[in-house]
């Protein structure tokens, strides 16, 4: 017997801000910080160290400006050091403030998120260290870690979560970042890639490349944006699975595409250039439709494996016409500016004026 469809996600709990209250309640009790005062203790000690090297490099800054700037000079060396103190106390000010403005952003999308996955049956996760996950994005790299995981168990099981990584290149590095949604098979497969390389970005993002010889054609509309590796035994299960109107929905505005891969029994949507764990509820809904029609053509295709591969002419009118599932675009959690900020780099502007006009 089939699964029912997806009868709906409630987004209200994406939209509606926190309060003071329950930001508290979540910041302790599922995101396990410290009491406030250790954190207190903790910016007193960071602040005077951090001040007292931007004062630094502030003096020599201005030693230096005092010598090629005649006009100047006198105030610049008589208030050196006021001048240093004052303004590295009022950058370092600012630089917390947006710090804490940009945690409190952080905090409060988690939170979104949060009280989303307990209305509509999901187990919300804020970190999860060396993810056990099979995926070309997976395998690489150290400080492995998915954030803010979302799983919904069942007959139509989804797990969707922002995932990083860190890749050594020589006596440096860079930080990889992907978001992914995971369908659970019924089966084991082999591996199948859907590799999207008419997006934004010039050619494939994926970190690791499959194969060359794996390639296979995807046929249809949509031959020059998506390229198809699979095995020889795989490649009529893979067209029929990857039709027209299944690719459609790994499309979106602004030329951004979704790679796909099937890999033991899961089946892996990975975004490269957007975070899919967000508080928009236009993304839930592509991501919930999207699970369901892949379900729906999974449980096709067990019944019947020998399902033809759909005839290009027929395919490229049934893509012509917008899918109901198509990528939308992506709304960020709005955050207003932090006025606050600019409070430190005003006194800034007034420490300068009354020591220049001294």
């Amino acid at each position: 017997m089939k699964a029912t469809a997806d009868a709906g996600l409630d987004t209200t709990p994406l939209t509606v801000a926190s309060t003071r209250a329950e930001m508290r309640e979540f910041t302790t009790r599922v995101l396990g910080h410290r009491t406030r005062w250790n954190v207190w203790v903790g910016l007193l000690v960071l602040y005077p160290v951090a001040t007292a090297a931007v004062a630094a490099l502030v003096l020599v800054a201005l030693i230096l400006g005092a010598l090629g700037t005649e006009a100047l000079a006198k105030p610049l060396r008589d208030h050196a050091l006021l001048l240093s103190a004052g303004t590295a106390a009022c950058l370092v000010a600012a630089v917390f403030i947006w710090v804490a403005h940009r945690m409190k952003g952080n905090r409060e999308e988690l939170f979104r998120l949060h009280r989303f996955a307990a209305a509509n049956g999901f187990d919300f996760a804020p970190e999860v260290k060396e993810p056990d996950l099979p995926g070309l994005i997976f395998q690489r790299g150290t400080l492995r870690r998915c954030s803010a995981r979302l799983r919904r168990f069942g007959p139509r099981p989804l797990e969707v979560a922002d995932y990083t990584a860190w890749i050594a290149r020589g006596r440096a590095g860079e930080s990889l970042h992907w978001s992914y949604f995971a369908l659970t098979l019924g089966q084991r497969m082999p591996q199948i890639v859907l590799d999207a390389t008419g997006g934004r970005l010039p050619g494939s993002t994926l970190p690791v490349q499959p194969a060359k010889d794996r390639r296979t054609p995807l046929g249809g509309p949509f031959e020059e944006a998506f390229r198809l590796f699979c095995p020889p035994e795989a490649e009529g299960w893979a067209r029929s699975l990857f039709t027209p109107d299944i690719v459609a929905r790994f499309v979106g505005p602004g030329k951004i595409a979704f790679d796909v891969e099937v890999v033991e029994d899961r089946l892996f949507v990975y975004s490269h250039l957007r975070s899919l764990s967000c508080c928009d509820p236009q993304t839930w809904r592509w991501m919930s439709e999207t699970a369901d029609a892949l379900y729906a053509r999974l449980e096709d295709l067990d019944d019947n494996e020998a399902m033809p591969t759909p005839d290009p002419v027929g395919a490229e009118s049934a893509a012509a016409e917008r899918p109901i599932g198509l990528a939308p675009p992506y709304a960020r959690l709005r955050r207003p500016f932090p006025v606050m900020a600019l409070v430190p780099l005003l006194v800034m502007v007034g420490v300068w004026a009354v020591a220049l006009a001294a």
